[in-house]
């Protein structure tokens, strides 16, 4: 996804749970990787990179083949009732400010090299964030503007403020779209960069590091509502008594926030436990999961993210248990179900999310004084069948 070497972007050491979600991410993208080409995009060894997918393949969620590994998955869907939001126009010139000043257009233009840029700098690819900028791309391209694009790390690993001044240093780039590192272990060098910088910048995905002073246009999955589709589908099929597990990942703590707060806004719903921090080749891990599923005779199982959901329903395989048959589940940012193993999914709508943005930074470059805005997305519930109706005991 980087055109161009960058400060700050060089190649480093990935920790274990990062080489092993990177593969993952991989393989929803393509059915097969072999192990030089994962050698050479996680700057390790062929030893390193046989151990991670030993560790995935025992964990169930790739399958070795000779040199490599292998993963069925499905293609990104939109589920019925997401209708994508208008935008379509193209950038004809600029006013006196520098503001971009647009015409609708029929058709996606051709675009030269000195037209003006959207810089984005968005984490290392994974199975949600292709899609992201492959729409903002078409979008931008309706308005006239090109992407810019550079990647960032997950936990900020990455100088992000040199990133982003790599836009600030290209003369094209009028705007900035980015979701920056807001863990509170992290350095804040990429907000107290967006802070000072004169470029509009949309922020997306992200949430602000608490009591921090940046204030900037977001663009945001409603995770609260999507888990609240969630809660209702369950009781709709007649389950009442419902666990929840949640991995690692920048949106978790929002996830599991919403569940939190449907659990404690009524009795509807018994949730006897809740796992977090658990990643899905975690065998150990996944095991306690499931042992805690079969003691507390919970009827179905809220799921953050995918790769995790898939664990835990081959363990049950393992224990003589079936999804949907014994557990009905849902699993969060549904992505990566392979479709070997169809699950019921809340999506966070990539292609709105990235219209959205774009349009954001536009308004924001036609209007630099107005309110800063907030925009939230819901995702969409598809339903694939893996939740059920509750077999009377």
């Amino acid at each position: 996804m980087t055109d161009t070497p960058v400060p700050g972007a060089a190649k480093r050491d990935y920790l274990p749970a990062e080489r092993r979600d990177m593969i993952l991410s991989l393989l929803t993208q393509q059915s097969v990787v072999t192990v030089p080409e994962l050698a050479k995009l996680l700057n390790t060894t062929a030893i390193t990179v046989r151990r991670d997918l030993t560790a995935l393949a025992n964990a169930g969620l790739v399958k070795r083949v000779r040199g490599g590994a292998m993963s069925v998955g499905e293609a990104p869907e939109r589920a019925a009732g997401q209708p994508a939001m208008g935008l379509g126009g193209v950038v004809t010139g600029h006013t006196a400010a520098g503001v971009p000043t647009v015409r609708p257009v029929t058709h996606q233009p051709e675009l030269s090299p000195d037209q003006p840029a959207i810089g984005v700098m968005l984490p290392e690819p994974s199975f949600f964030w292709p899609g992201v900028t492959g729409h903002m791309r078409d979008y931008a391209a309706r308005l006239g503007m090109r992407l810019v694009t550079r990647e960032c790390a997950y936990e900020g690993a990455t100088r992000e403020d040199l990133i982003l001044q790599s836009f600030a240093d290209d003369p094209t780039v009028c705007g900035i779209i980015a979701a920056p590192t807001a863990s509170a272990s992290a350095d804040h060098n990429a907000w107290d960069w967006i802070e000072r910088t004169a470029l509009p910048t949309v922020v997306i995905e992200r949430d602000q590091p608490t009591l921090g002073t940046c204030y900037v246009d977001s663009v945001r999955t409603n995770h609260q509502y999507g888990v609240r589709k969630a809660a209702v589908h369950f009781l709709a099929h007649g389950h009442h008594r419902i666990g929840a597990a949640f991995n690692l990942s920048p949106t978790a703590a929002q996830i599991q926030d919403g569940w939190r707060q449907v659990v404690d806004a009524s009795d509807a719903i018994d949730c006897p436990f809740v796992f977090d921090g658990i990643q899905p080749y975690d065998t150990k891990g996944v095991g306690g999961i499931v042992d805690k599923i079969l003691l507390s005779g919970v009827t179905a199982m809220l799921v953050h993210s995918d790769y995790l959901a898939i664990a835990i329903a081959q363990e049950l395989e393992r224990r003589g248990r079936r999804v949907p048959q014994d557990l009905s589940m849902i699993s969060v940012d549904g992505f990566a179900t392979p479709s070997s193993r169809p699950l019921t999914v809340l999506r966070s709508p990539e292609q709105d999310l990235a219209q959205a943005a774009v349009s954001m930074l536009v308004t924001r470059l036609q209007d630099p004084a107005a309110a800063t805005r907030h925009l939230f997305v819901d995702p969409a519930l598809i339903d694939r069948g893996s939740v059920v109706d509750v077999t009377p005991a």
